[in-house]
C-alpha cells in the first residue's frame, strides 16, 4: 500500500498542529487527503442520512456518491427492519442521481440520493447501496439482476479497501426524543486512570523499585478501590479505568480474552468489589472495552491461523490465509483486527459487554478506535447494552475528522473531543493559537457539532504528550487550560496524576536503543508520597470540579463571548442557563470567565448591562471588578483567569 504521505505535501505548521493531540489510530493529514481522492475511484456511502438521529415518523435520507473512475447508472437502497443482512431480494428504495459537484481531490461526484420508509420506535434499519453501470438492466426471464456493485463504507480507513472487500453494511436505529447523554454523564466529572500505573494493592501506594518503563509496574483494582477516598475528596464522580482483559502486556490493550478479568489485577472479585465500593460513594465506573482488535495470542486468533475450517476463521479477515490478515492500522501483526461484522465476532464482543455490565456493576465504556468496527456494529452494539442498561454511557475514541464524528450522534452517546484537545493544547501550551483564533474555533465548531453527539473533554491522555510537559512544566498554563475545559460544555475528563502536576521526562515520540521512552513517558506512577504533590494545583482542581458540580451554566447553558482583543491575549466569555419552567427566557444564572493569556496586566472592559460581579475561582490572583470610563471593567493579572458570579441576583 502507497504511504499518502508520498503522494500527497501537507505543511509541516499543519502537521505539526494536529500532531500536538493525536492517538494510534488517527488519521493523519495525508490519508484524509488520500480518502478524499479515492472517492473520484468509488461508489461511495460515508453512512451520511438525514437526520442523523432519526426519530419515529421520521423518513430519512440516505446519501452517496460516485466518482468518474467507476459508471453508476442506477442504484437503489436496499433495507431489512427484522435485523437481517440486506440483499438484493429486500425491499428498495429507488435512489435519484440529483446533483453532480465537482471538488478539488476527486473531482467531479455524482451525488446520490434515497429516501427509506419511516419506521417506528425501537425499530433499526440495517441497508445497503447497489448500483448497476446501465440505465436498465435485467436478468433471466426479465427479472431484474442483482446490482453490479455494492457503495462501500469512506469513513475511518475503510476507504482503503473499496467494494465486498471493506464494508458495505450500514445501519440506524429509530428512537424516541430524548437528551443526547444519559443524564448522569452530562454533569459528570471524569478521572482517567491508566491501572498499571496508579496504584498497587500496597496501602501506601508505593510501587515495586526499579521497574523497567514496558514491564509491569503492578497497579491493580484493588489499588483503585484503596484510592476512592481520595477521589471523593477531589470532586471526580465517574472513575475510567484502562482494559481490565488478560493480556501479556502491560498497558492490555492486546486482550487474550475479553470476558475475563487479568488475575494480575485481582480478578472478577476485585473489579466487583470495586464497582460496589465506587457506587457507595455515588461514583460511576467506566471501562475501557477494545472491540476492534485482540492479541494474536488470542485463542481464537490462533485456532483461526491452524485451521481455515475453524470456526472463528470469519472473526478475522485474511488477504492471504494464514500469514496475511487484517490488523490494527495494517502495521500490527501483533494486534489482529476483529471482522466485527461476522456474526460469531460480533456475538462475542457484544456478549462481553453486557456481561460487564449485567454481573459486574459497570456503568460506562471507552470505546477504543471506534472507527474500525462499522456503524452497523455500533448499532448493534447500542441496542444490546441499552437493552442491558439503560442509562449506560458510551464514549467513542473517534479518531476521525468532525464531519465523520457528528455521523457517530445515536450510534454512541459521545466521543472523545481531540478537536477541543487540540485548540486547547495549541492556545495554552504551545501558544501557538492566540484567543481570537481559540474564540473563532470555538464559535465554528460547538455550532457545527451541535447536531452530532455528546461530548467528552480532556487536555492529555495516555497517548499523547502531557500537557504539563508541553507547556515546559508552567503550572499558570495548565490552570488556564483546565479552566477553559471546564467551563465548556463537553463532560470534562482529568488524566490521573495531572491534578497534582505528575508530568514526564522526555518526549514520547523519543525513545533510546534501550527503549527507553516512547508512550510509557506519559504513563508514570502516580505519585502518593503527598511531599511531592502540588498542593496549589491540586486545591485549585478541588474548587473547579465543584463549580462545574454546582453550577448548572457552566454544564448546560449557552456560552456567549463578551470581550475579545487577541493581540494582547484578553478574552471572556459568559455561561448563561435558562431554567426550563421559565417562560420569560431570562437567565436565571449568568458566569463570565475572563482570561488574560497574556504577560502583562489587562483591563477589559464589560457590556454596559453587566452586573456587579464577584470572583468564584482565580487560577492566580483575583481579578479587580471595578469600572473604566463609567462602563463595568474587570483588571486581570498577567497569566490568570477567573469564574465571576453576579454579586446580586438578576
Amino acid at each position: 500500500m502507497t504511504d499518502a504521505s508520498e503522494q500527497f505535501n501537507i505543511p509541516r505548521p499543519v502537521v505539526e498542529a494536529y500532531e500536538i493531540a493525536t492517538a494510534p489510530g488517527d488519521l493523519p493529514p495525508a490519508e484524509i487527503e488520500a480518502r478524499l481522492a479515492t472517492r473520484r475511484t468509488q461508489f461511495r456511502h460515508e453512512n451520511t442520512i438525514v437526520p442523523l438521529a432519526p426519530r419515529l415518523d421520521e423518513a430519512v435520507e440516505v446519501l452517496a456518491t460516485a466518482g468518474t473512475g467507476v459508471r453508476v447508472e442506477r442504484a437503489c437502497v436496499f433495507y431489512t427492519v427484522d435485523g437481517s443482512l440486506p440483499d438484493a431480494a429486500a425491499p428498495r428504495a429507488l435512489m435519484e442521481a440529483v446533483s453532480v459537484e465537482w471538488e478539488p481531490l476527486p473531482g467531479y461526484l455524482t451525488h446520490w440520493r434515497g429516501r427509506i420508509p419511516a419506521q417506528p420506535a425501537g425499530v433499526t434499519v440495517r441497508y445497503r447501496i447497489g448500483g448497476w453501470s446501465t440505465p436498465e438492466q435485467t436478468g433471466h426471464e426479465g427479472e431484474e439482476g442483482p446490482p453490479e456493485l455494492w457503495a462501500n463504507d469512506g469513513q475511518g480507513f475503510w476507504f482503503r479497501f473499496p467494494g465486498e472487500r471493506g464494508v458495505t453494511t450500514f445501519a440506524y436505529r429509530v428512537e424516541p426524543p430524548g437528551p443526547v447523554l444519559p443524564a448522569w454523564a452530562q454533569d459528570a466529572v471524569i478521572y482517567q486512570i491508566f491501572l498499571d500505573r496508579f496504584h498497587p494493592d500496597a496501602p501506601d501506594g508505593r510501587f515495586p523499585p526499579a521497574t523497567g518503563p514496558n514491564d509491569r509496574h503492578e497497579g491493580t483494582l484493588e489499588g483503585v478501590r484503596q484510592a476512592l477516598p481520595y477521589l471523593e475528596s477531589l470532586g471526580v464522580d465517574c472513575v475510567w479505568l484502562s482494559p481490565i482483559s488478560p493480556s501479556e502486556t502491560y498497558h492490555r490493550y492486546d486482550a487474550t480474552d475479553l470476558h475475563g478479568v487479568d488475575p494480575a489485577l485481582g480478578g472478577g472479585e476485585a473489579l466487583r468489589a470495586l464497582t460496589q465500593a465506587a457506587h457507595a460513594r455515588g461514583m460511576r465506573v467506566m471501562l475501557d472495552f477494545v472491540p476492534s482488535h485482540c492479541s494474536w495470542h488470542h485463542p481464537a486468533f490462533e485456532a483461526a491461523r491452524r485451521d481455515p475450517a475453524a470456526p472463528t476463521r470469519s472473526w478475522f479477515i485474511f488477504d492471504h490465509w494464514p500469514d496475511r490478515y487484517r490488523s490494527f492500522l495494517q502495521t500490527t501483526p501483533s494486534l489482529p483486527s476483529f471482522n466485527t461484522d461476522d456474526p460469531g465476532a460480533r456475538a462475542y464482543i457484544i456478549d462481553s459487554a453486557v456481561r460487564w455490565l449485567r454481573d459486574y456493576g459497570v456503568d460506562a465504556f471507552r470505546l477504543d478506535h471506534v472507527i474500525w468496527p462499522s456503524m452497523d456494529f455500533w448499532v448493534a452494539f447500542r441496542a444490546a447494552t441499552r437493552a442491558a442498561a439503560p442509562d449506560v454511557f458510551t464514549v467513542g475514541e473517534a479518531t476521525d475528522t468532525p464531519d465523520c464524528l457528528r455521523r457517530y450522534r445515536q450510534r454512541l452517546d459521545a466521543v472523545l473531543d481531540f478537536p477541543l484537545a487540540r485548540a486547547l493544547r495549541l492556545t495554552f501550551a504551545a501558544r501557538t493559537w492566540d484567543v481570537g483564533e481559540l474564540d473563532r474555533f470555538l464559535a465554528a465548531y460547538d455550532r457545527y457539532m451541535d447536531a452530532g453527539p455528546g461530548r467528552v473533554s480532556f487536555l492529555d491522555n495516555h497517548d499523547m504528550n502531557r500537557f504539563l510537559f508541553i507547556a515546559g512544566g508552567d503550572t499558570r498554563s495548565l490552570k488556564l487550560a483546565a479552566l477553559c475545559q471546564f467551563t465548556l460544555a463537553p463532560t470534562p475528563t482529568i488524566y490521573y496524576g495531572t491534578e497534582v502536576r505528575l508530568s514526564q521526562r522526555r518526549d514520547i515520540h523519543d525513545r533510546d536503543a534501550a527503549g527507553v521512552g516512547g508512550d510509557a513517558e506519559a504513563r508514570r506512577d502516580m505519585p502518593w508520597d503527598e511531599g511531592l504533590w502540588d498542593h496549589d494545583l491540586l486545591g485549585f482542581y478541588r474548587t473547579l470540579i465543584r463549580l462545574r458540580r454546582e453550577r448548572a451554566a457552566l454544564c448546560q447553558g449557552a456560552r456567549r463571548t463578551v470581550y475579545l482583543d487577541a493581540a494582547v491575549g484578553a478574552y471572556a466569555y459568559v455561561r448563561s442557563r435558562v431554567a426550563a419552567a421559565d417562560e420569560s427566557g431570562a437567565p436565571d444564572e449568568d458566569l463570565l470567565i475572563a482570561f488574560n493569556v497574556g504577560d502583562t496586566e489587562r483591563t477589559l472592559a464589560l457590556p454596559p448591562d453587566s452586573p456587579a460581579y464577584t470572583c468564584l475561582l482565580s487560577t492566580g490572583t483575583p481579578p479587580d471588578v471595578g469600572s473604566a470610563n463609567g462602563q463595568p471593567s474587570l483588571t486581570i493579572a498577567p497569566r490568570t483567569g477567573a469564574i465571576l458570579s453576579p454579586s446580586r441576583p438578576r
